[in-house]
């Protein structure tokens, strides 16, 4: 990082070890309470009446919107910026390429 100009965009693959989330957003299995709690830590808005299947259908439409990122922060305490790739995008990510062909090929020799 010492080496970035100032305000660099750091474009990050979607590949997991940069993209460790510092919070995760509630699962089907995620106790109603809680899921009432996150909604309401994120602004977002429900009935109290809710059901546990509807509220989980609110977290699902928001959590992309919330999630956050260990590495984004520590990038932009310098004002770097971060932008990710869509996962398995092959224009803008070559990397996928490669393995498209490394795959074929493995499986074109695999006869067992």
């Amino acid at each position: 990082m010492p080496n970035l100009p100032p305000n660099s965009i750091v474009i990050v693959d979607n590949v997991s070890y940069p993209n460790k989330q510092s919070e995760f957003a509630s699962t089907s299995n995620t106790k109603k309470a809680d899921m009432q709690k996150w909604l309401r830590e994120k602004g977002i808005q429900y009935r109290e009446n809710m059901l546990k299947p509807e509220l989980y259908n609110l977290i699902k439409l928001n959590k992309d919107l919330h999630k956050k990122f260990p590495m984004d922060n520590i990038l932009a305490e310098r004002n770097h910026s971060v932008l990710r790739l869509p996962p398995y995008h092959p224009d803008l990510n070559p990397i996928e390429m490669a393995w498209a062909n490394i795959k074929g090929y493995v499986s074109s020799k695999n006869v067992t």
